[in-house]
């Protein structure tokens, strides 16, 4: 099965800026600790990543990516969702398109881990929706975990140990679909 990888890397006003110590990642999460994740699955997995831009807008770089991939390919979005939403989980799953026959099998290999959320979570507000409704692309969203209520906060940190963990997580995941 071909795979893409997919992070939007644009940051929302009023940011200037995210800081990188040796031992986290502060300020505003969404989606640079998915754009992490997805730099390191990609280095792990030999999986292209495609690093969009004007998620915050109109999609036009999931759409310019959209467009160029073979329809074949399972499209993973890697991006933000806030702790609270997935029950003490390492990672989630959602909104998955066209995964019919995989969808089963994959919550229950990952059930443990990962906390999967049947339907749409975000129905219209992430790329998931281009890759998948629009483009009728297989597609679903790996969510990576951040603190807090609200996604454009910039005060927000995570550790570089969480962003490794999560990113052996994705790398997990990819490897069940490329077997499958």
């Amino acid at each position: 099965m071909k795979i893409v990888i997919s992070a939007h890397m644009d940051l929302a006003r009023p940011t200037m800026s995210i800081n990188l110590d040796d031992k986290k990642l502060s300020g505003l999460l969404d989606n640079f600790a998915g754009v992490f994740v997805s730099y390191q699955a990609s280095r792990k997995t030999g999986v292209p990543v495609h690093f969009t831009n004007y998620e915050e807008l109109d999609y036009d770089g999931a759409e310019f990516v959209a467009k160029s991939i073979d329809k074949d390919t399972l499209v993973i979005v890697v991006d933000t969702i806030l702790e609270k939403d997935i029950n003490g989980k390492q990672a989630s799953i959602t909104n998955a398109y066209g995964l019919d026959s995989e969808w089963k099998d994959l919550k229950e290999m990952f059930k443990e881990k990962m906390h999967f959320i049947d339907g749409l979570f975000e129905e219209t507000e992430d790329e998931t929706w281009i890759y998948g409704n629009k483009h009728k692309l297989k597609t679903f969203y790996f969510g990576v975990p951040i603190p807090g209520t609200y996604y454009h906060s910039t005060e927000l940190e995570i550790g570089l140990d969480a962003i490794d963990k999560i990113t052996e997580l994705l790398v997990e995941v990819i490897g069940w679909f490329q077997q499958q």
